[in-house]
């Protein structure tokens, strides 16, 4: 079995939470973001393989990009040889008998069966509320000698599905950790929000007026149980598509990265198209950028990955795809240009910047926002994080940028 080489002392939580997982090898573990849950769970192998010495580990996680960064954690973090690690993917077949595979949860529910008996295992599911679903849920199939589920938030949002389906896969919650805790112990760096308004153009704000006033109509029909939801849950979808594509999400995103004079700065926008745009405009003016999303191919991915991690980039724009896994903690600006109404997703972006690095003090978030409807939800989110960061409000006018 593969040891990982691990390279720095465990931190606190980590310890009290190893020694929750300990006894059982079994477990699932609700940390915040940014917390360190990869290098958790590499003490977690480590303990593993000197109890199972002829055992193999499988990670199974969401997205090819989160696949992408635990194989480069592996190699720079945990001295693990990249010819001792096996890819599996859409894009991607590794070779079947490596003792450490890491899996896409789409060819995970399909192949998992063929890992089990091979020799003992333990199964590492990473983002582990993502393998609640009905067809995830296949990713979880077997008998292991050990497993452990990782999430910041692994109770799912609007269903049952962790106390059903992933609590018998994976094991109860064993150990939380949250973003008080975090900030106290100096795990997480301090951080600022700063909600930035744009307006949007006028044919954008007459097709949204428009459809809010369909919205309130058809919400009427559906209370008085004339109609069902479906046409009202279509016209929510468009009216929060034309927010999430306004114009000035684009050259208002650009012109934060651009005062952005402090380490890293990672930028996230819903759309391939606009993020492009984004980096375009960047790259114009003499930003070193990358680009990171499912238009590339996956070495060229992995690349722009490691040229961020390594300060050759000091931006990168995103769309969904580093949502979930990204480990670069002198990322100190995190600019959200576009969002979905995901408190999920906002956790995990939140999380990209919360890293502490050597000579960081803080990081700041930038979300750019368009509609009262968005306000609604960070004023809300603002109240939680009374005590635990600092908000500040902007408006960003056209003549501005």
């Amino acid at each position: 079995m593969i040891r990982p080489v691990l390279t720095q002392p465990p931190r606190e939580w980590q310890i009290q939470a190893l020694n929750a997982w300990r006894p059982q090898m079994r477990g699932t573990i609700s940390v915040v973001t940014g917390a360190g849950k990869t290098y958790f769970a590499l003490l977690c192998i480590n303990e593993y393989a000197g109890r199972v010495p002829d055992g193999r580990t499988v990670v199974v996680v969401p997205t090819t990009a989160l696949m992408d960064q635990w194989f480069v954690s592996l190699q720079e973090d945990a001295g693990v040889p990249a010819s001792d690690i096996a890819l599996f993917s859409g894009e991607e077949k590794g070779e079947m008998g490596r003792r450490l595979s890491i899996l896409v949860i789409n060819t995970a529910r399909e192949i998992i069966g063929e890992m089990v008996g091979r020799a003992p295992t333990m199964l590492v599911v990473d983002e582990c509320h993502r393998a609640g679903s009905r067809v995830n849920s296949r990713a979880l199939e077997g008998t292991h000698a050990a497993t452990l589920g990782l999430s910041a938030t692994p109770v799912r949002e609007y269903d049952n599905a962790f106390q059903e389906v992933i609590e018998p896969a994976l094991g109860p919650i064993v150990y939380e950790y949250d973003y008080r805790s975090a900030l106290a112990d100096g795990v997480i760096a301090p951080f600022d929000l700063v909600n930035v308004r744009i307006d949007l153009l006028p044919d954008e704000s007459h097709r949204y007026d428009q459809i809010t006033r369909r919205i309130a109509r058809e919400a009427h029909y559906v209370s008085r149980g004339n109609r069902t939801d479906e046409n009202l849950k279509r016209l929510l979808q468009i009216r929060a598509s034309i927010s999430s594509t306004a114009a000035m999400r684009v050259p208002v995103a650009a012109k934060l990265a651009e005062e952005s004079s402090t380490g890293r700065t990672l930028v996230f926008h819903e759309r391939v198209s606009d993020s492009n745009s984004i980096a375009k405009l960047l790259g114009q003016r003499n930003h070193n950028v990358g680009v990171y999303h499912t238009g590339i191919g996956p070495a060229i991915r992995r690349n722009n990955l490691q040229l961020f991690r390594r300060g050759l980039f000091d931006v990168l724009v995103t769309c969904r795809a580093l949502d979930e896994g990204l480990n670069v903690p002198e990322t100190s600006t995190a600019i959200i240009a576009s969002a979905t109404a995901s408190r999920r997703q906002r956790i995990q972006r939140l999380g990209r910047v919360l890293r502490p690095a050597p000579g960081k003090r803080a990081s700041t978030v930038f979300t750019i926002y368009a509609t009262d409807v968005e306000e609604r939800r960070l004023v809300a989110e603002s109240d939680n994080l009374l005590g635990v960061a600092a908000v500040e409000w902007r408006h960003a006018s056209h003549r501005s940028q």
